[in-house]
């Protein structure tokens, strides 16, 4: 029974749920990201470790499916409509750098087409990608102001990883929401 968080952590949750009080054995807090540094432009996309100069603690409860150890997150620039409407400027992307081959196939829609994490030596990007022959195209959403971008491989981009998670805002806070039926 002790084992039952960890289980499902690994084999999924079929139903959505809040997220349950903490085992007395397990810390109650774990070490974040918590402030950006101010010279760094959140206008631009980048990984979220060069982004953070402060890390603090954060409830467990709210971080157990994030697999820290595992995976790398990236912060889509506030400038960077690449695949918007599907990531929006401003998201948190989980990059698993375990999947850093670009596949290939016909995907049944756009949201099933895998989304890679670009290096480019100076900056980072993000989108949908094709590999062929040394060349890698990558394909913004066709509602983004991006053009396709092509770049050697691995000499000027190199993958880091897939994309396997997504935290964005889909909707503006309270205070600027306008009520229905006014302007």
């Amino acid at each position: 029974m002790s084992d039952l968080a960890k289980d499902q952590v690994l084999y999924g949750v079929p139903r959505t749920r809040l997220l349950s009080e903490q085992p007395e054995d397990v810390p109650e807090t774990v070490v974040l990201p918590l402030h950006f540094q101010k010279e760094q432009q959140l206008s631009e996309t980048n990984l979220l470790n060069k982004l953070v100069t402060f890390w603090g603690e954060v409830p467990i409860p709210l971080v157990r499916l994030l697999s820290p150890e595992k995976m790398l997150y990236g912060f889509v620039g506030l400038d960077d409509d690449t695949l918007s409407p599907i990531i929006r400027p401003g998201s948190f992307v989980q990059i698993d750098v375990n999947q850093t081959k670009v596949l290939n196939g016909s995907w049944t829609s756009e949201h099933d087409r895998p989304v890679y994490f670009i290096e480019l030596r100076e900056a980072y990007a993000f989108g949908w990608c094709e590999l062929k022959r040394g060349v890698l195209t990558v394909i913004p959403h066709p509602k983004s102001s991006r053009e396709i971008r092509r770049f050697e491989h691995p000499r000027e981009a190199e993958i880091i990883g897939r994309v396997t998670g997504v935290a964005m805002r889909i909707a503006r806070s309270a205070t600027k929401d306008v009520e229905p039926g006014t302007k």
